[in-house]
């Protein structure tokens, strides 16, 4: 008997030591051994082929690929080449715009012959929780972190910034991405030059924006002559939609937000695409339909289409991440500190159901993006992967990243501050090479610390910040923000299929009844019982569990 318990005591033995060694291979392909380290010929340390600090970052020449979402061609981006000279590693861009991106990253992952690395927009968090902290196809990286990574260590320490990127087993598998961010990503923004045309205001009602949305289609509101080519109000739908706009009517309810339909009310996360609320939003904008104020592609418009049609003066008021996403502005006026475009963000309008407005707050000024980067367990290098991502974080190269390259776009001025070069003595050609989306796979991570300090060019008044000027506006209506937590990886998996249910039959009705097809009042009752049936109740309990759970 004795000899029995001592060998099934050793194979559980042999069993743990055997998981312990695989769980510090995917953190890294690092053994539970120490690497050998090595002394190069320049006097630095060295792990193989890897040097432990400086840069090159390896002696010979290693290449690691990376697939993201990006409407922009690989041999485009222009930080790549910089980076692969500074560091000896080349990569790989497999570049995808973002829906075929989604195809194309499920066959891969599926077929399991998927890159070294994957990012952008591409994951959501259950994503994460499956395939990293559940299966492990994404590797657990904070060992390398912490042992390569300085800058990304520093990023860490922010303030809940190593909170909100670590899962529940402990471990974090995503790359931090921490940044400065707007309070509003996304609101709608009215044409002046058409409000001066049709003699009106900006409208600070939802009855004072249909009177001018009327003017706009009836009168030739952009002066073209022709009075029949105006689009009253539009949008991208995928970015601009109109359930945020639930607001005008006292809740927020926007699609994007970090529970979609959801916003915190009193504390508490609450579901409000079932409200009275969101059932004025829908008929105000179905009332837009019928009048044909509202453009007539909105749900069917991809975000090429919708950019194009706006590049031709047609839209009075167009939902945007910002005015120039949907209008060609002058960036002459970079030299005065005006306005780049016509258009002024459309305040947070107050309707008539007595209801006190509110917008969707974004943030608090600064975002951490916790799933925008994963190392898979396809990488035969991720020691020199963490490492190349430690140098992008280097302040001159985030720089550069997000505001443009040096002799180009910008001068450095000292370690922290850096000044912008006129854009009108670039030619066209150059312009558009150097642009931001140009520089890098600007959904990948980057680090810009708080010290960092971009100036305009001498005797050029500071340019004209849309954002700014839209956050000032908005901020007195804005909600308290969802927190970002991790859900247990079996909530994170209920949570996922119920919410796949939810949001597309939301989506499916909310189209519905505002393109006309069928009739909100007749439906809505029917609505709020599917709803239930869709366990909409049960979802909101499953993402609330974790904000409770971290509250005591």
């Amino acid at each position: 008997m004795k000899s029995k318990i001592a060998l099934i005591l050793a194979f559980t033995l042999a069993l743990t030591a055997f998981a312990g060694c695989t769980n510090d291979e995917k953190n890294g392909g690092a053994s539970s051994e120490t690497p050998e380290v090595t002394v190069g010929e320049d006097g630095r340390e060295m792990e193989g082929n890897m040097y432990l600090t400086g840069l090159p970052l390896v002696k010979e020449q290693e290449t690691f690929s990376i697939f993201s979402d990006d409407g922009a061609l690989a041999e485009d981006k222009i930080m790549y080449p910089i980076l692969e000279e500074q560091t000896n590693v080349k990569v790989e861009l497999m570049l995808y715009p973002y829906e075929a991106a989604i195809e194309k990253k499920n066959i891969l992952l599926n077929g399991g012959d998927y890159p070294d690395v994957m990012g952008g927009w591409i994951f959501k968090e259950d994503d994460i929780l499956s395939m990293g902290m559940g299966e492990q196809i994404f590797i657990p990286i904070e060992g390398l972190i912490e042992k390569y990574a300085p800058k990304m260590t520093e990023v860490l320490a922010l303030e809940g910034v190593r909170d909100t990127m670590t899962l529940p087993d402990g471990s974090i598998y995503t790359i931090p991405y921490v940044i400065g961010a707007p309070l509003v990503a996304f609101n709608p923004w009215i044409n002046t030059d058409w409000l001066k045309n049709v003699g009106k205001e900006v409208p600070t009602t939802t009855d004072e924006l249909l009177d001018v949305l009327r003017a706009f289609k009836e009168q030739d509101a952009n002066g073209n002559g022709d009075p029949n080519d105006e689009i009253p109000f539009s949008g991208d739908s995928h970015n601009g939609h109109l359930s945020a706009l639930a607001g005008w009517f006292g809740v927020s309810a926007d699609k994007y937000s970090l529970v979609p339909f959801s916003t915190m009310i009193d504390g508490e996360l609450t579901f409000t695409a079932n409200t009275d609320e969101y059932k004025d939003m829908i008929k105000f904008f179905a009332q837009l339909q019928t009048e044909g104020l509202l453009d007539p592609e909105y749900f069917t418009q991809d975000v090429t289409q919708w950019e194009a049609k706006g590049k031709t003066d047609a839209y009075g008021v167009s939902f945007a991440y910002g005015p120039e996403n949907s209008y060609e502005g002058d960036p002459t006026k970079t030299l005065t500190g005006e306005p780049k475009t016509p258009f002024v963000p459309l305040p947070v309008l107050s309707s008539n159901n007595g209801k006190d407005p509110v917008f969707r707050r974004d943030s608090n000024g600064v975002a951490t993006l916790k799933t925008q980067v994963v190392i898979t367990d396809n990488a035969k290098n991720p020691a020199t992967i963490t490492r190349w991502w430690d140098n992008v974080f280097q302040f001159e190269n985030s720089v550069q990243i997000q505001a443009g390259l040096i002799g180009k776009r910008i001068d450095k001025v000292s370690d922290t501050e850096y000044i912008t070069l006129d854009e009108n003595k670039l030619s066209d050609s150059d312009r558009e090479k150097y642009d931001w989306v140009n520089m890098f796979t600007q959904s990948l991570p980057k680090f810009m610390p708080p010290e960092y300090k971009l100036t305009p060019p001498d005797g050029i008044p500071q340019p004209y910040d849309d954002g700014k000027v839209r956050d000032a506006l908005y901020e007195p209506f804005l909600n308290e923000t969802i927190p970002q937590v991790w859900s247990s990886a079996d909530d994170a998996k209920a949570v996922s299929i119920l919410q796949t249910d939810i949001v597309k039959y939301v989506e499916q009705k909310t189209a519905e009844w505002i393109s006309g097809n069928s009739n909100v009042d007749d439906e809505w009752e029917d609505y709020k019982a599917q709803l239930q049936t869709l366990k909409v109740d049960e979802y909101i309990a499953l993402k609330a569990k974790p904000m409770i759970e971290a509250q005591k």
